[in-house]
């Protein structure tokens, strides 16, 4: 295929429009759908089934992304930053923190490590206050 990459969307996809809701059919059985909720516009896309895979949802304060997948990878080849007024990674069944260089934990405020297990800390030097 030749072309821009408008030219092979249009050329593969079939719109059906609503007043209110239009779909775009992809490959894969995947739909994208725009619709509207309220003041809120809606970007989604689903998988074959119509399950929600991803939403982007236009609000008055702002995009809001969310997600349904088995697996989430972000790779970057100068950094990854997250900045929020609260940040919280809850795994099931393990959560992991690994650094090949440096790794820095810091706080203005009181740091609180809670476990109903052991807590074990190992280094070549551990210096404590």
């Amino acid at each position: 295929m030749s072309g821009s990459p408008k030219e092979k969307l249009h050329a593969e996809t079939h719109a059906e429009e609503t007043s209110e809701e239009r779909e775009v059919y992809l490959r894969d059985g995947r739909k994208l759908v725009l619709s509207e909720q309220g003041s809120e516009q809606l970007v989604e896309i689903k998988n074959e089934s119509g399950m929600l895979e991803v939403r982007i949802r236009l609000t008055d304060a702002g995009p809001v992304l969310q997600m349904e997948a088995a697996r989430l990878q972000l790779k970057a080849t100068e950094a990854v930053e997250i900045e929020s007024a609260r940040v919280e990674i809850k795994g099931a069944e393990h959560v992991a923190v690994s650094s090949g260089g440096k790794l820095e934990v810091h706080s203005e405020e009181e740091t609180t490590v809670d476990s109903n297990g052991d807590v074990k800390v190992a280094g070549k030097m551990i210096w404590l206050n």
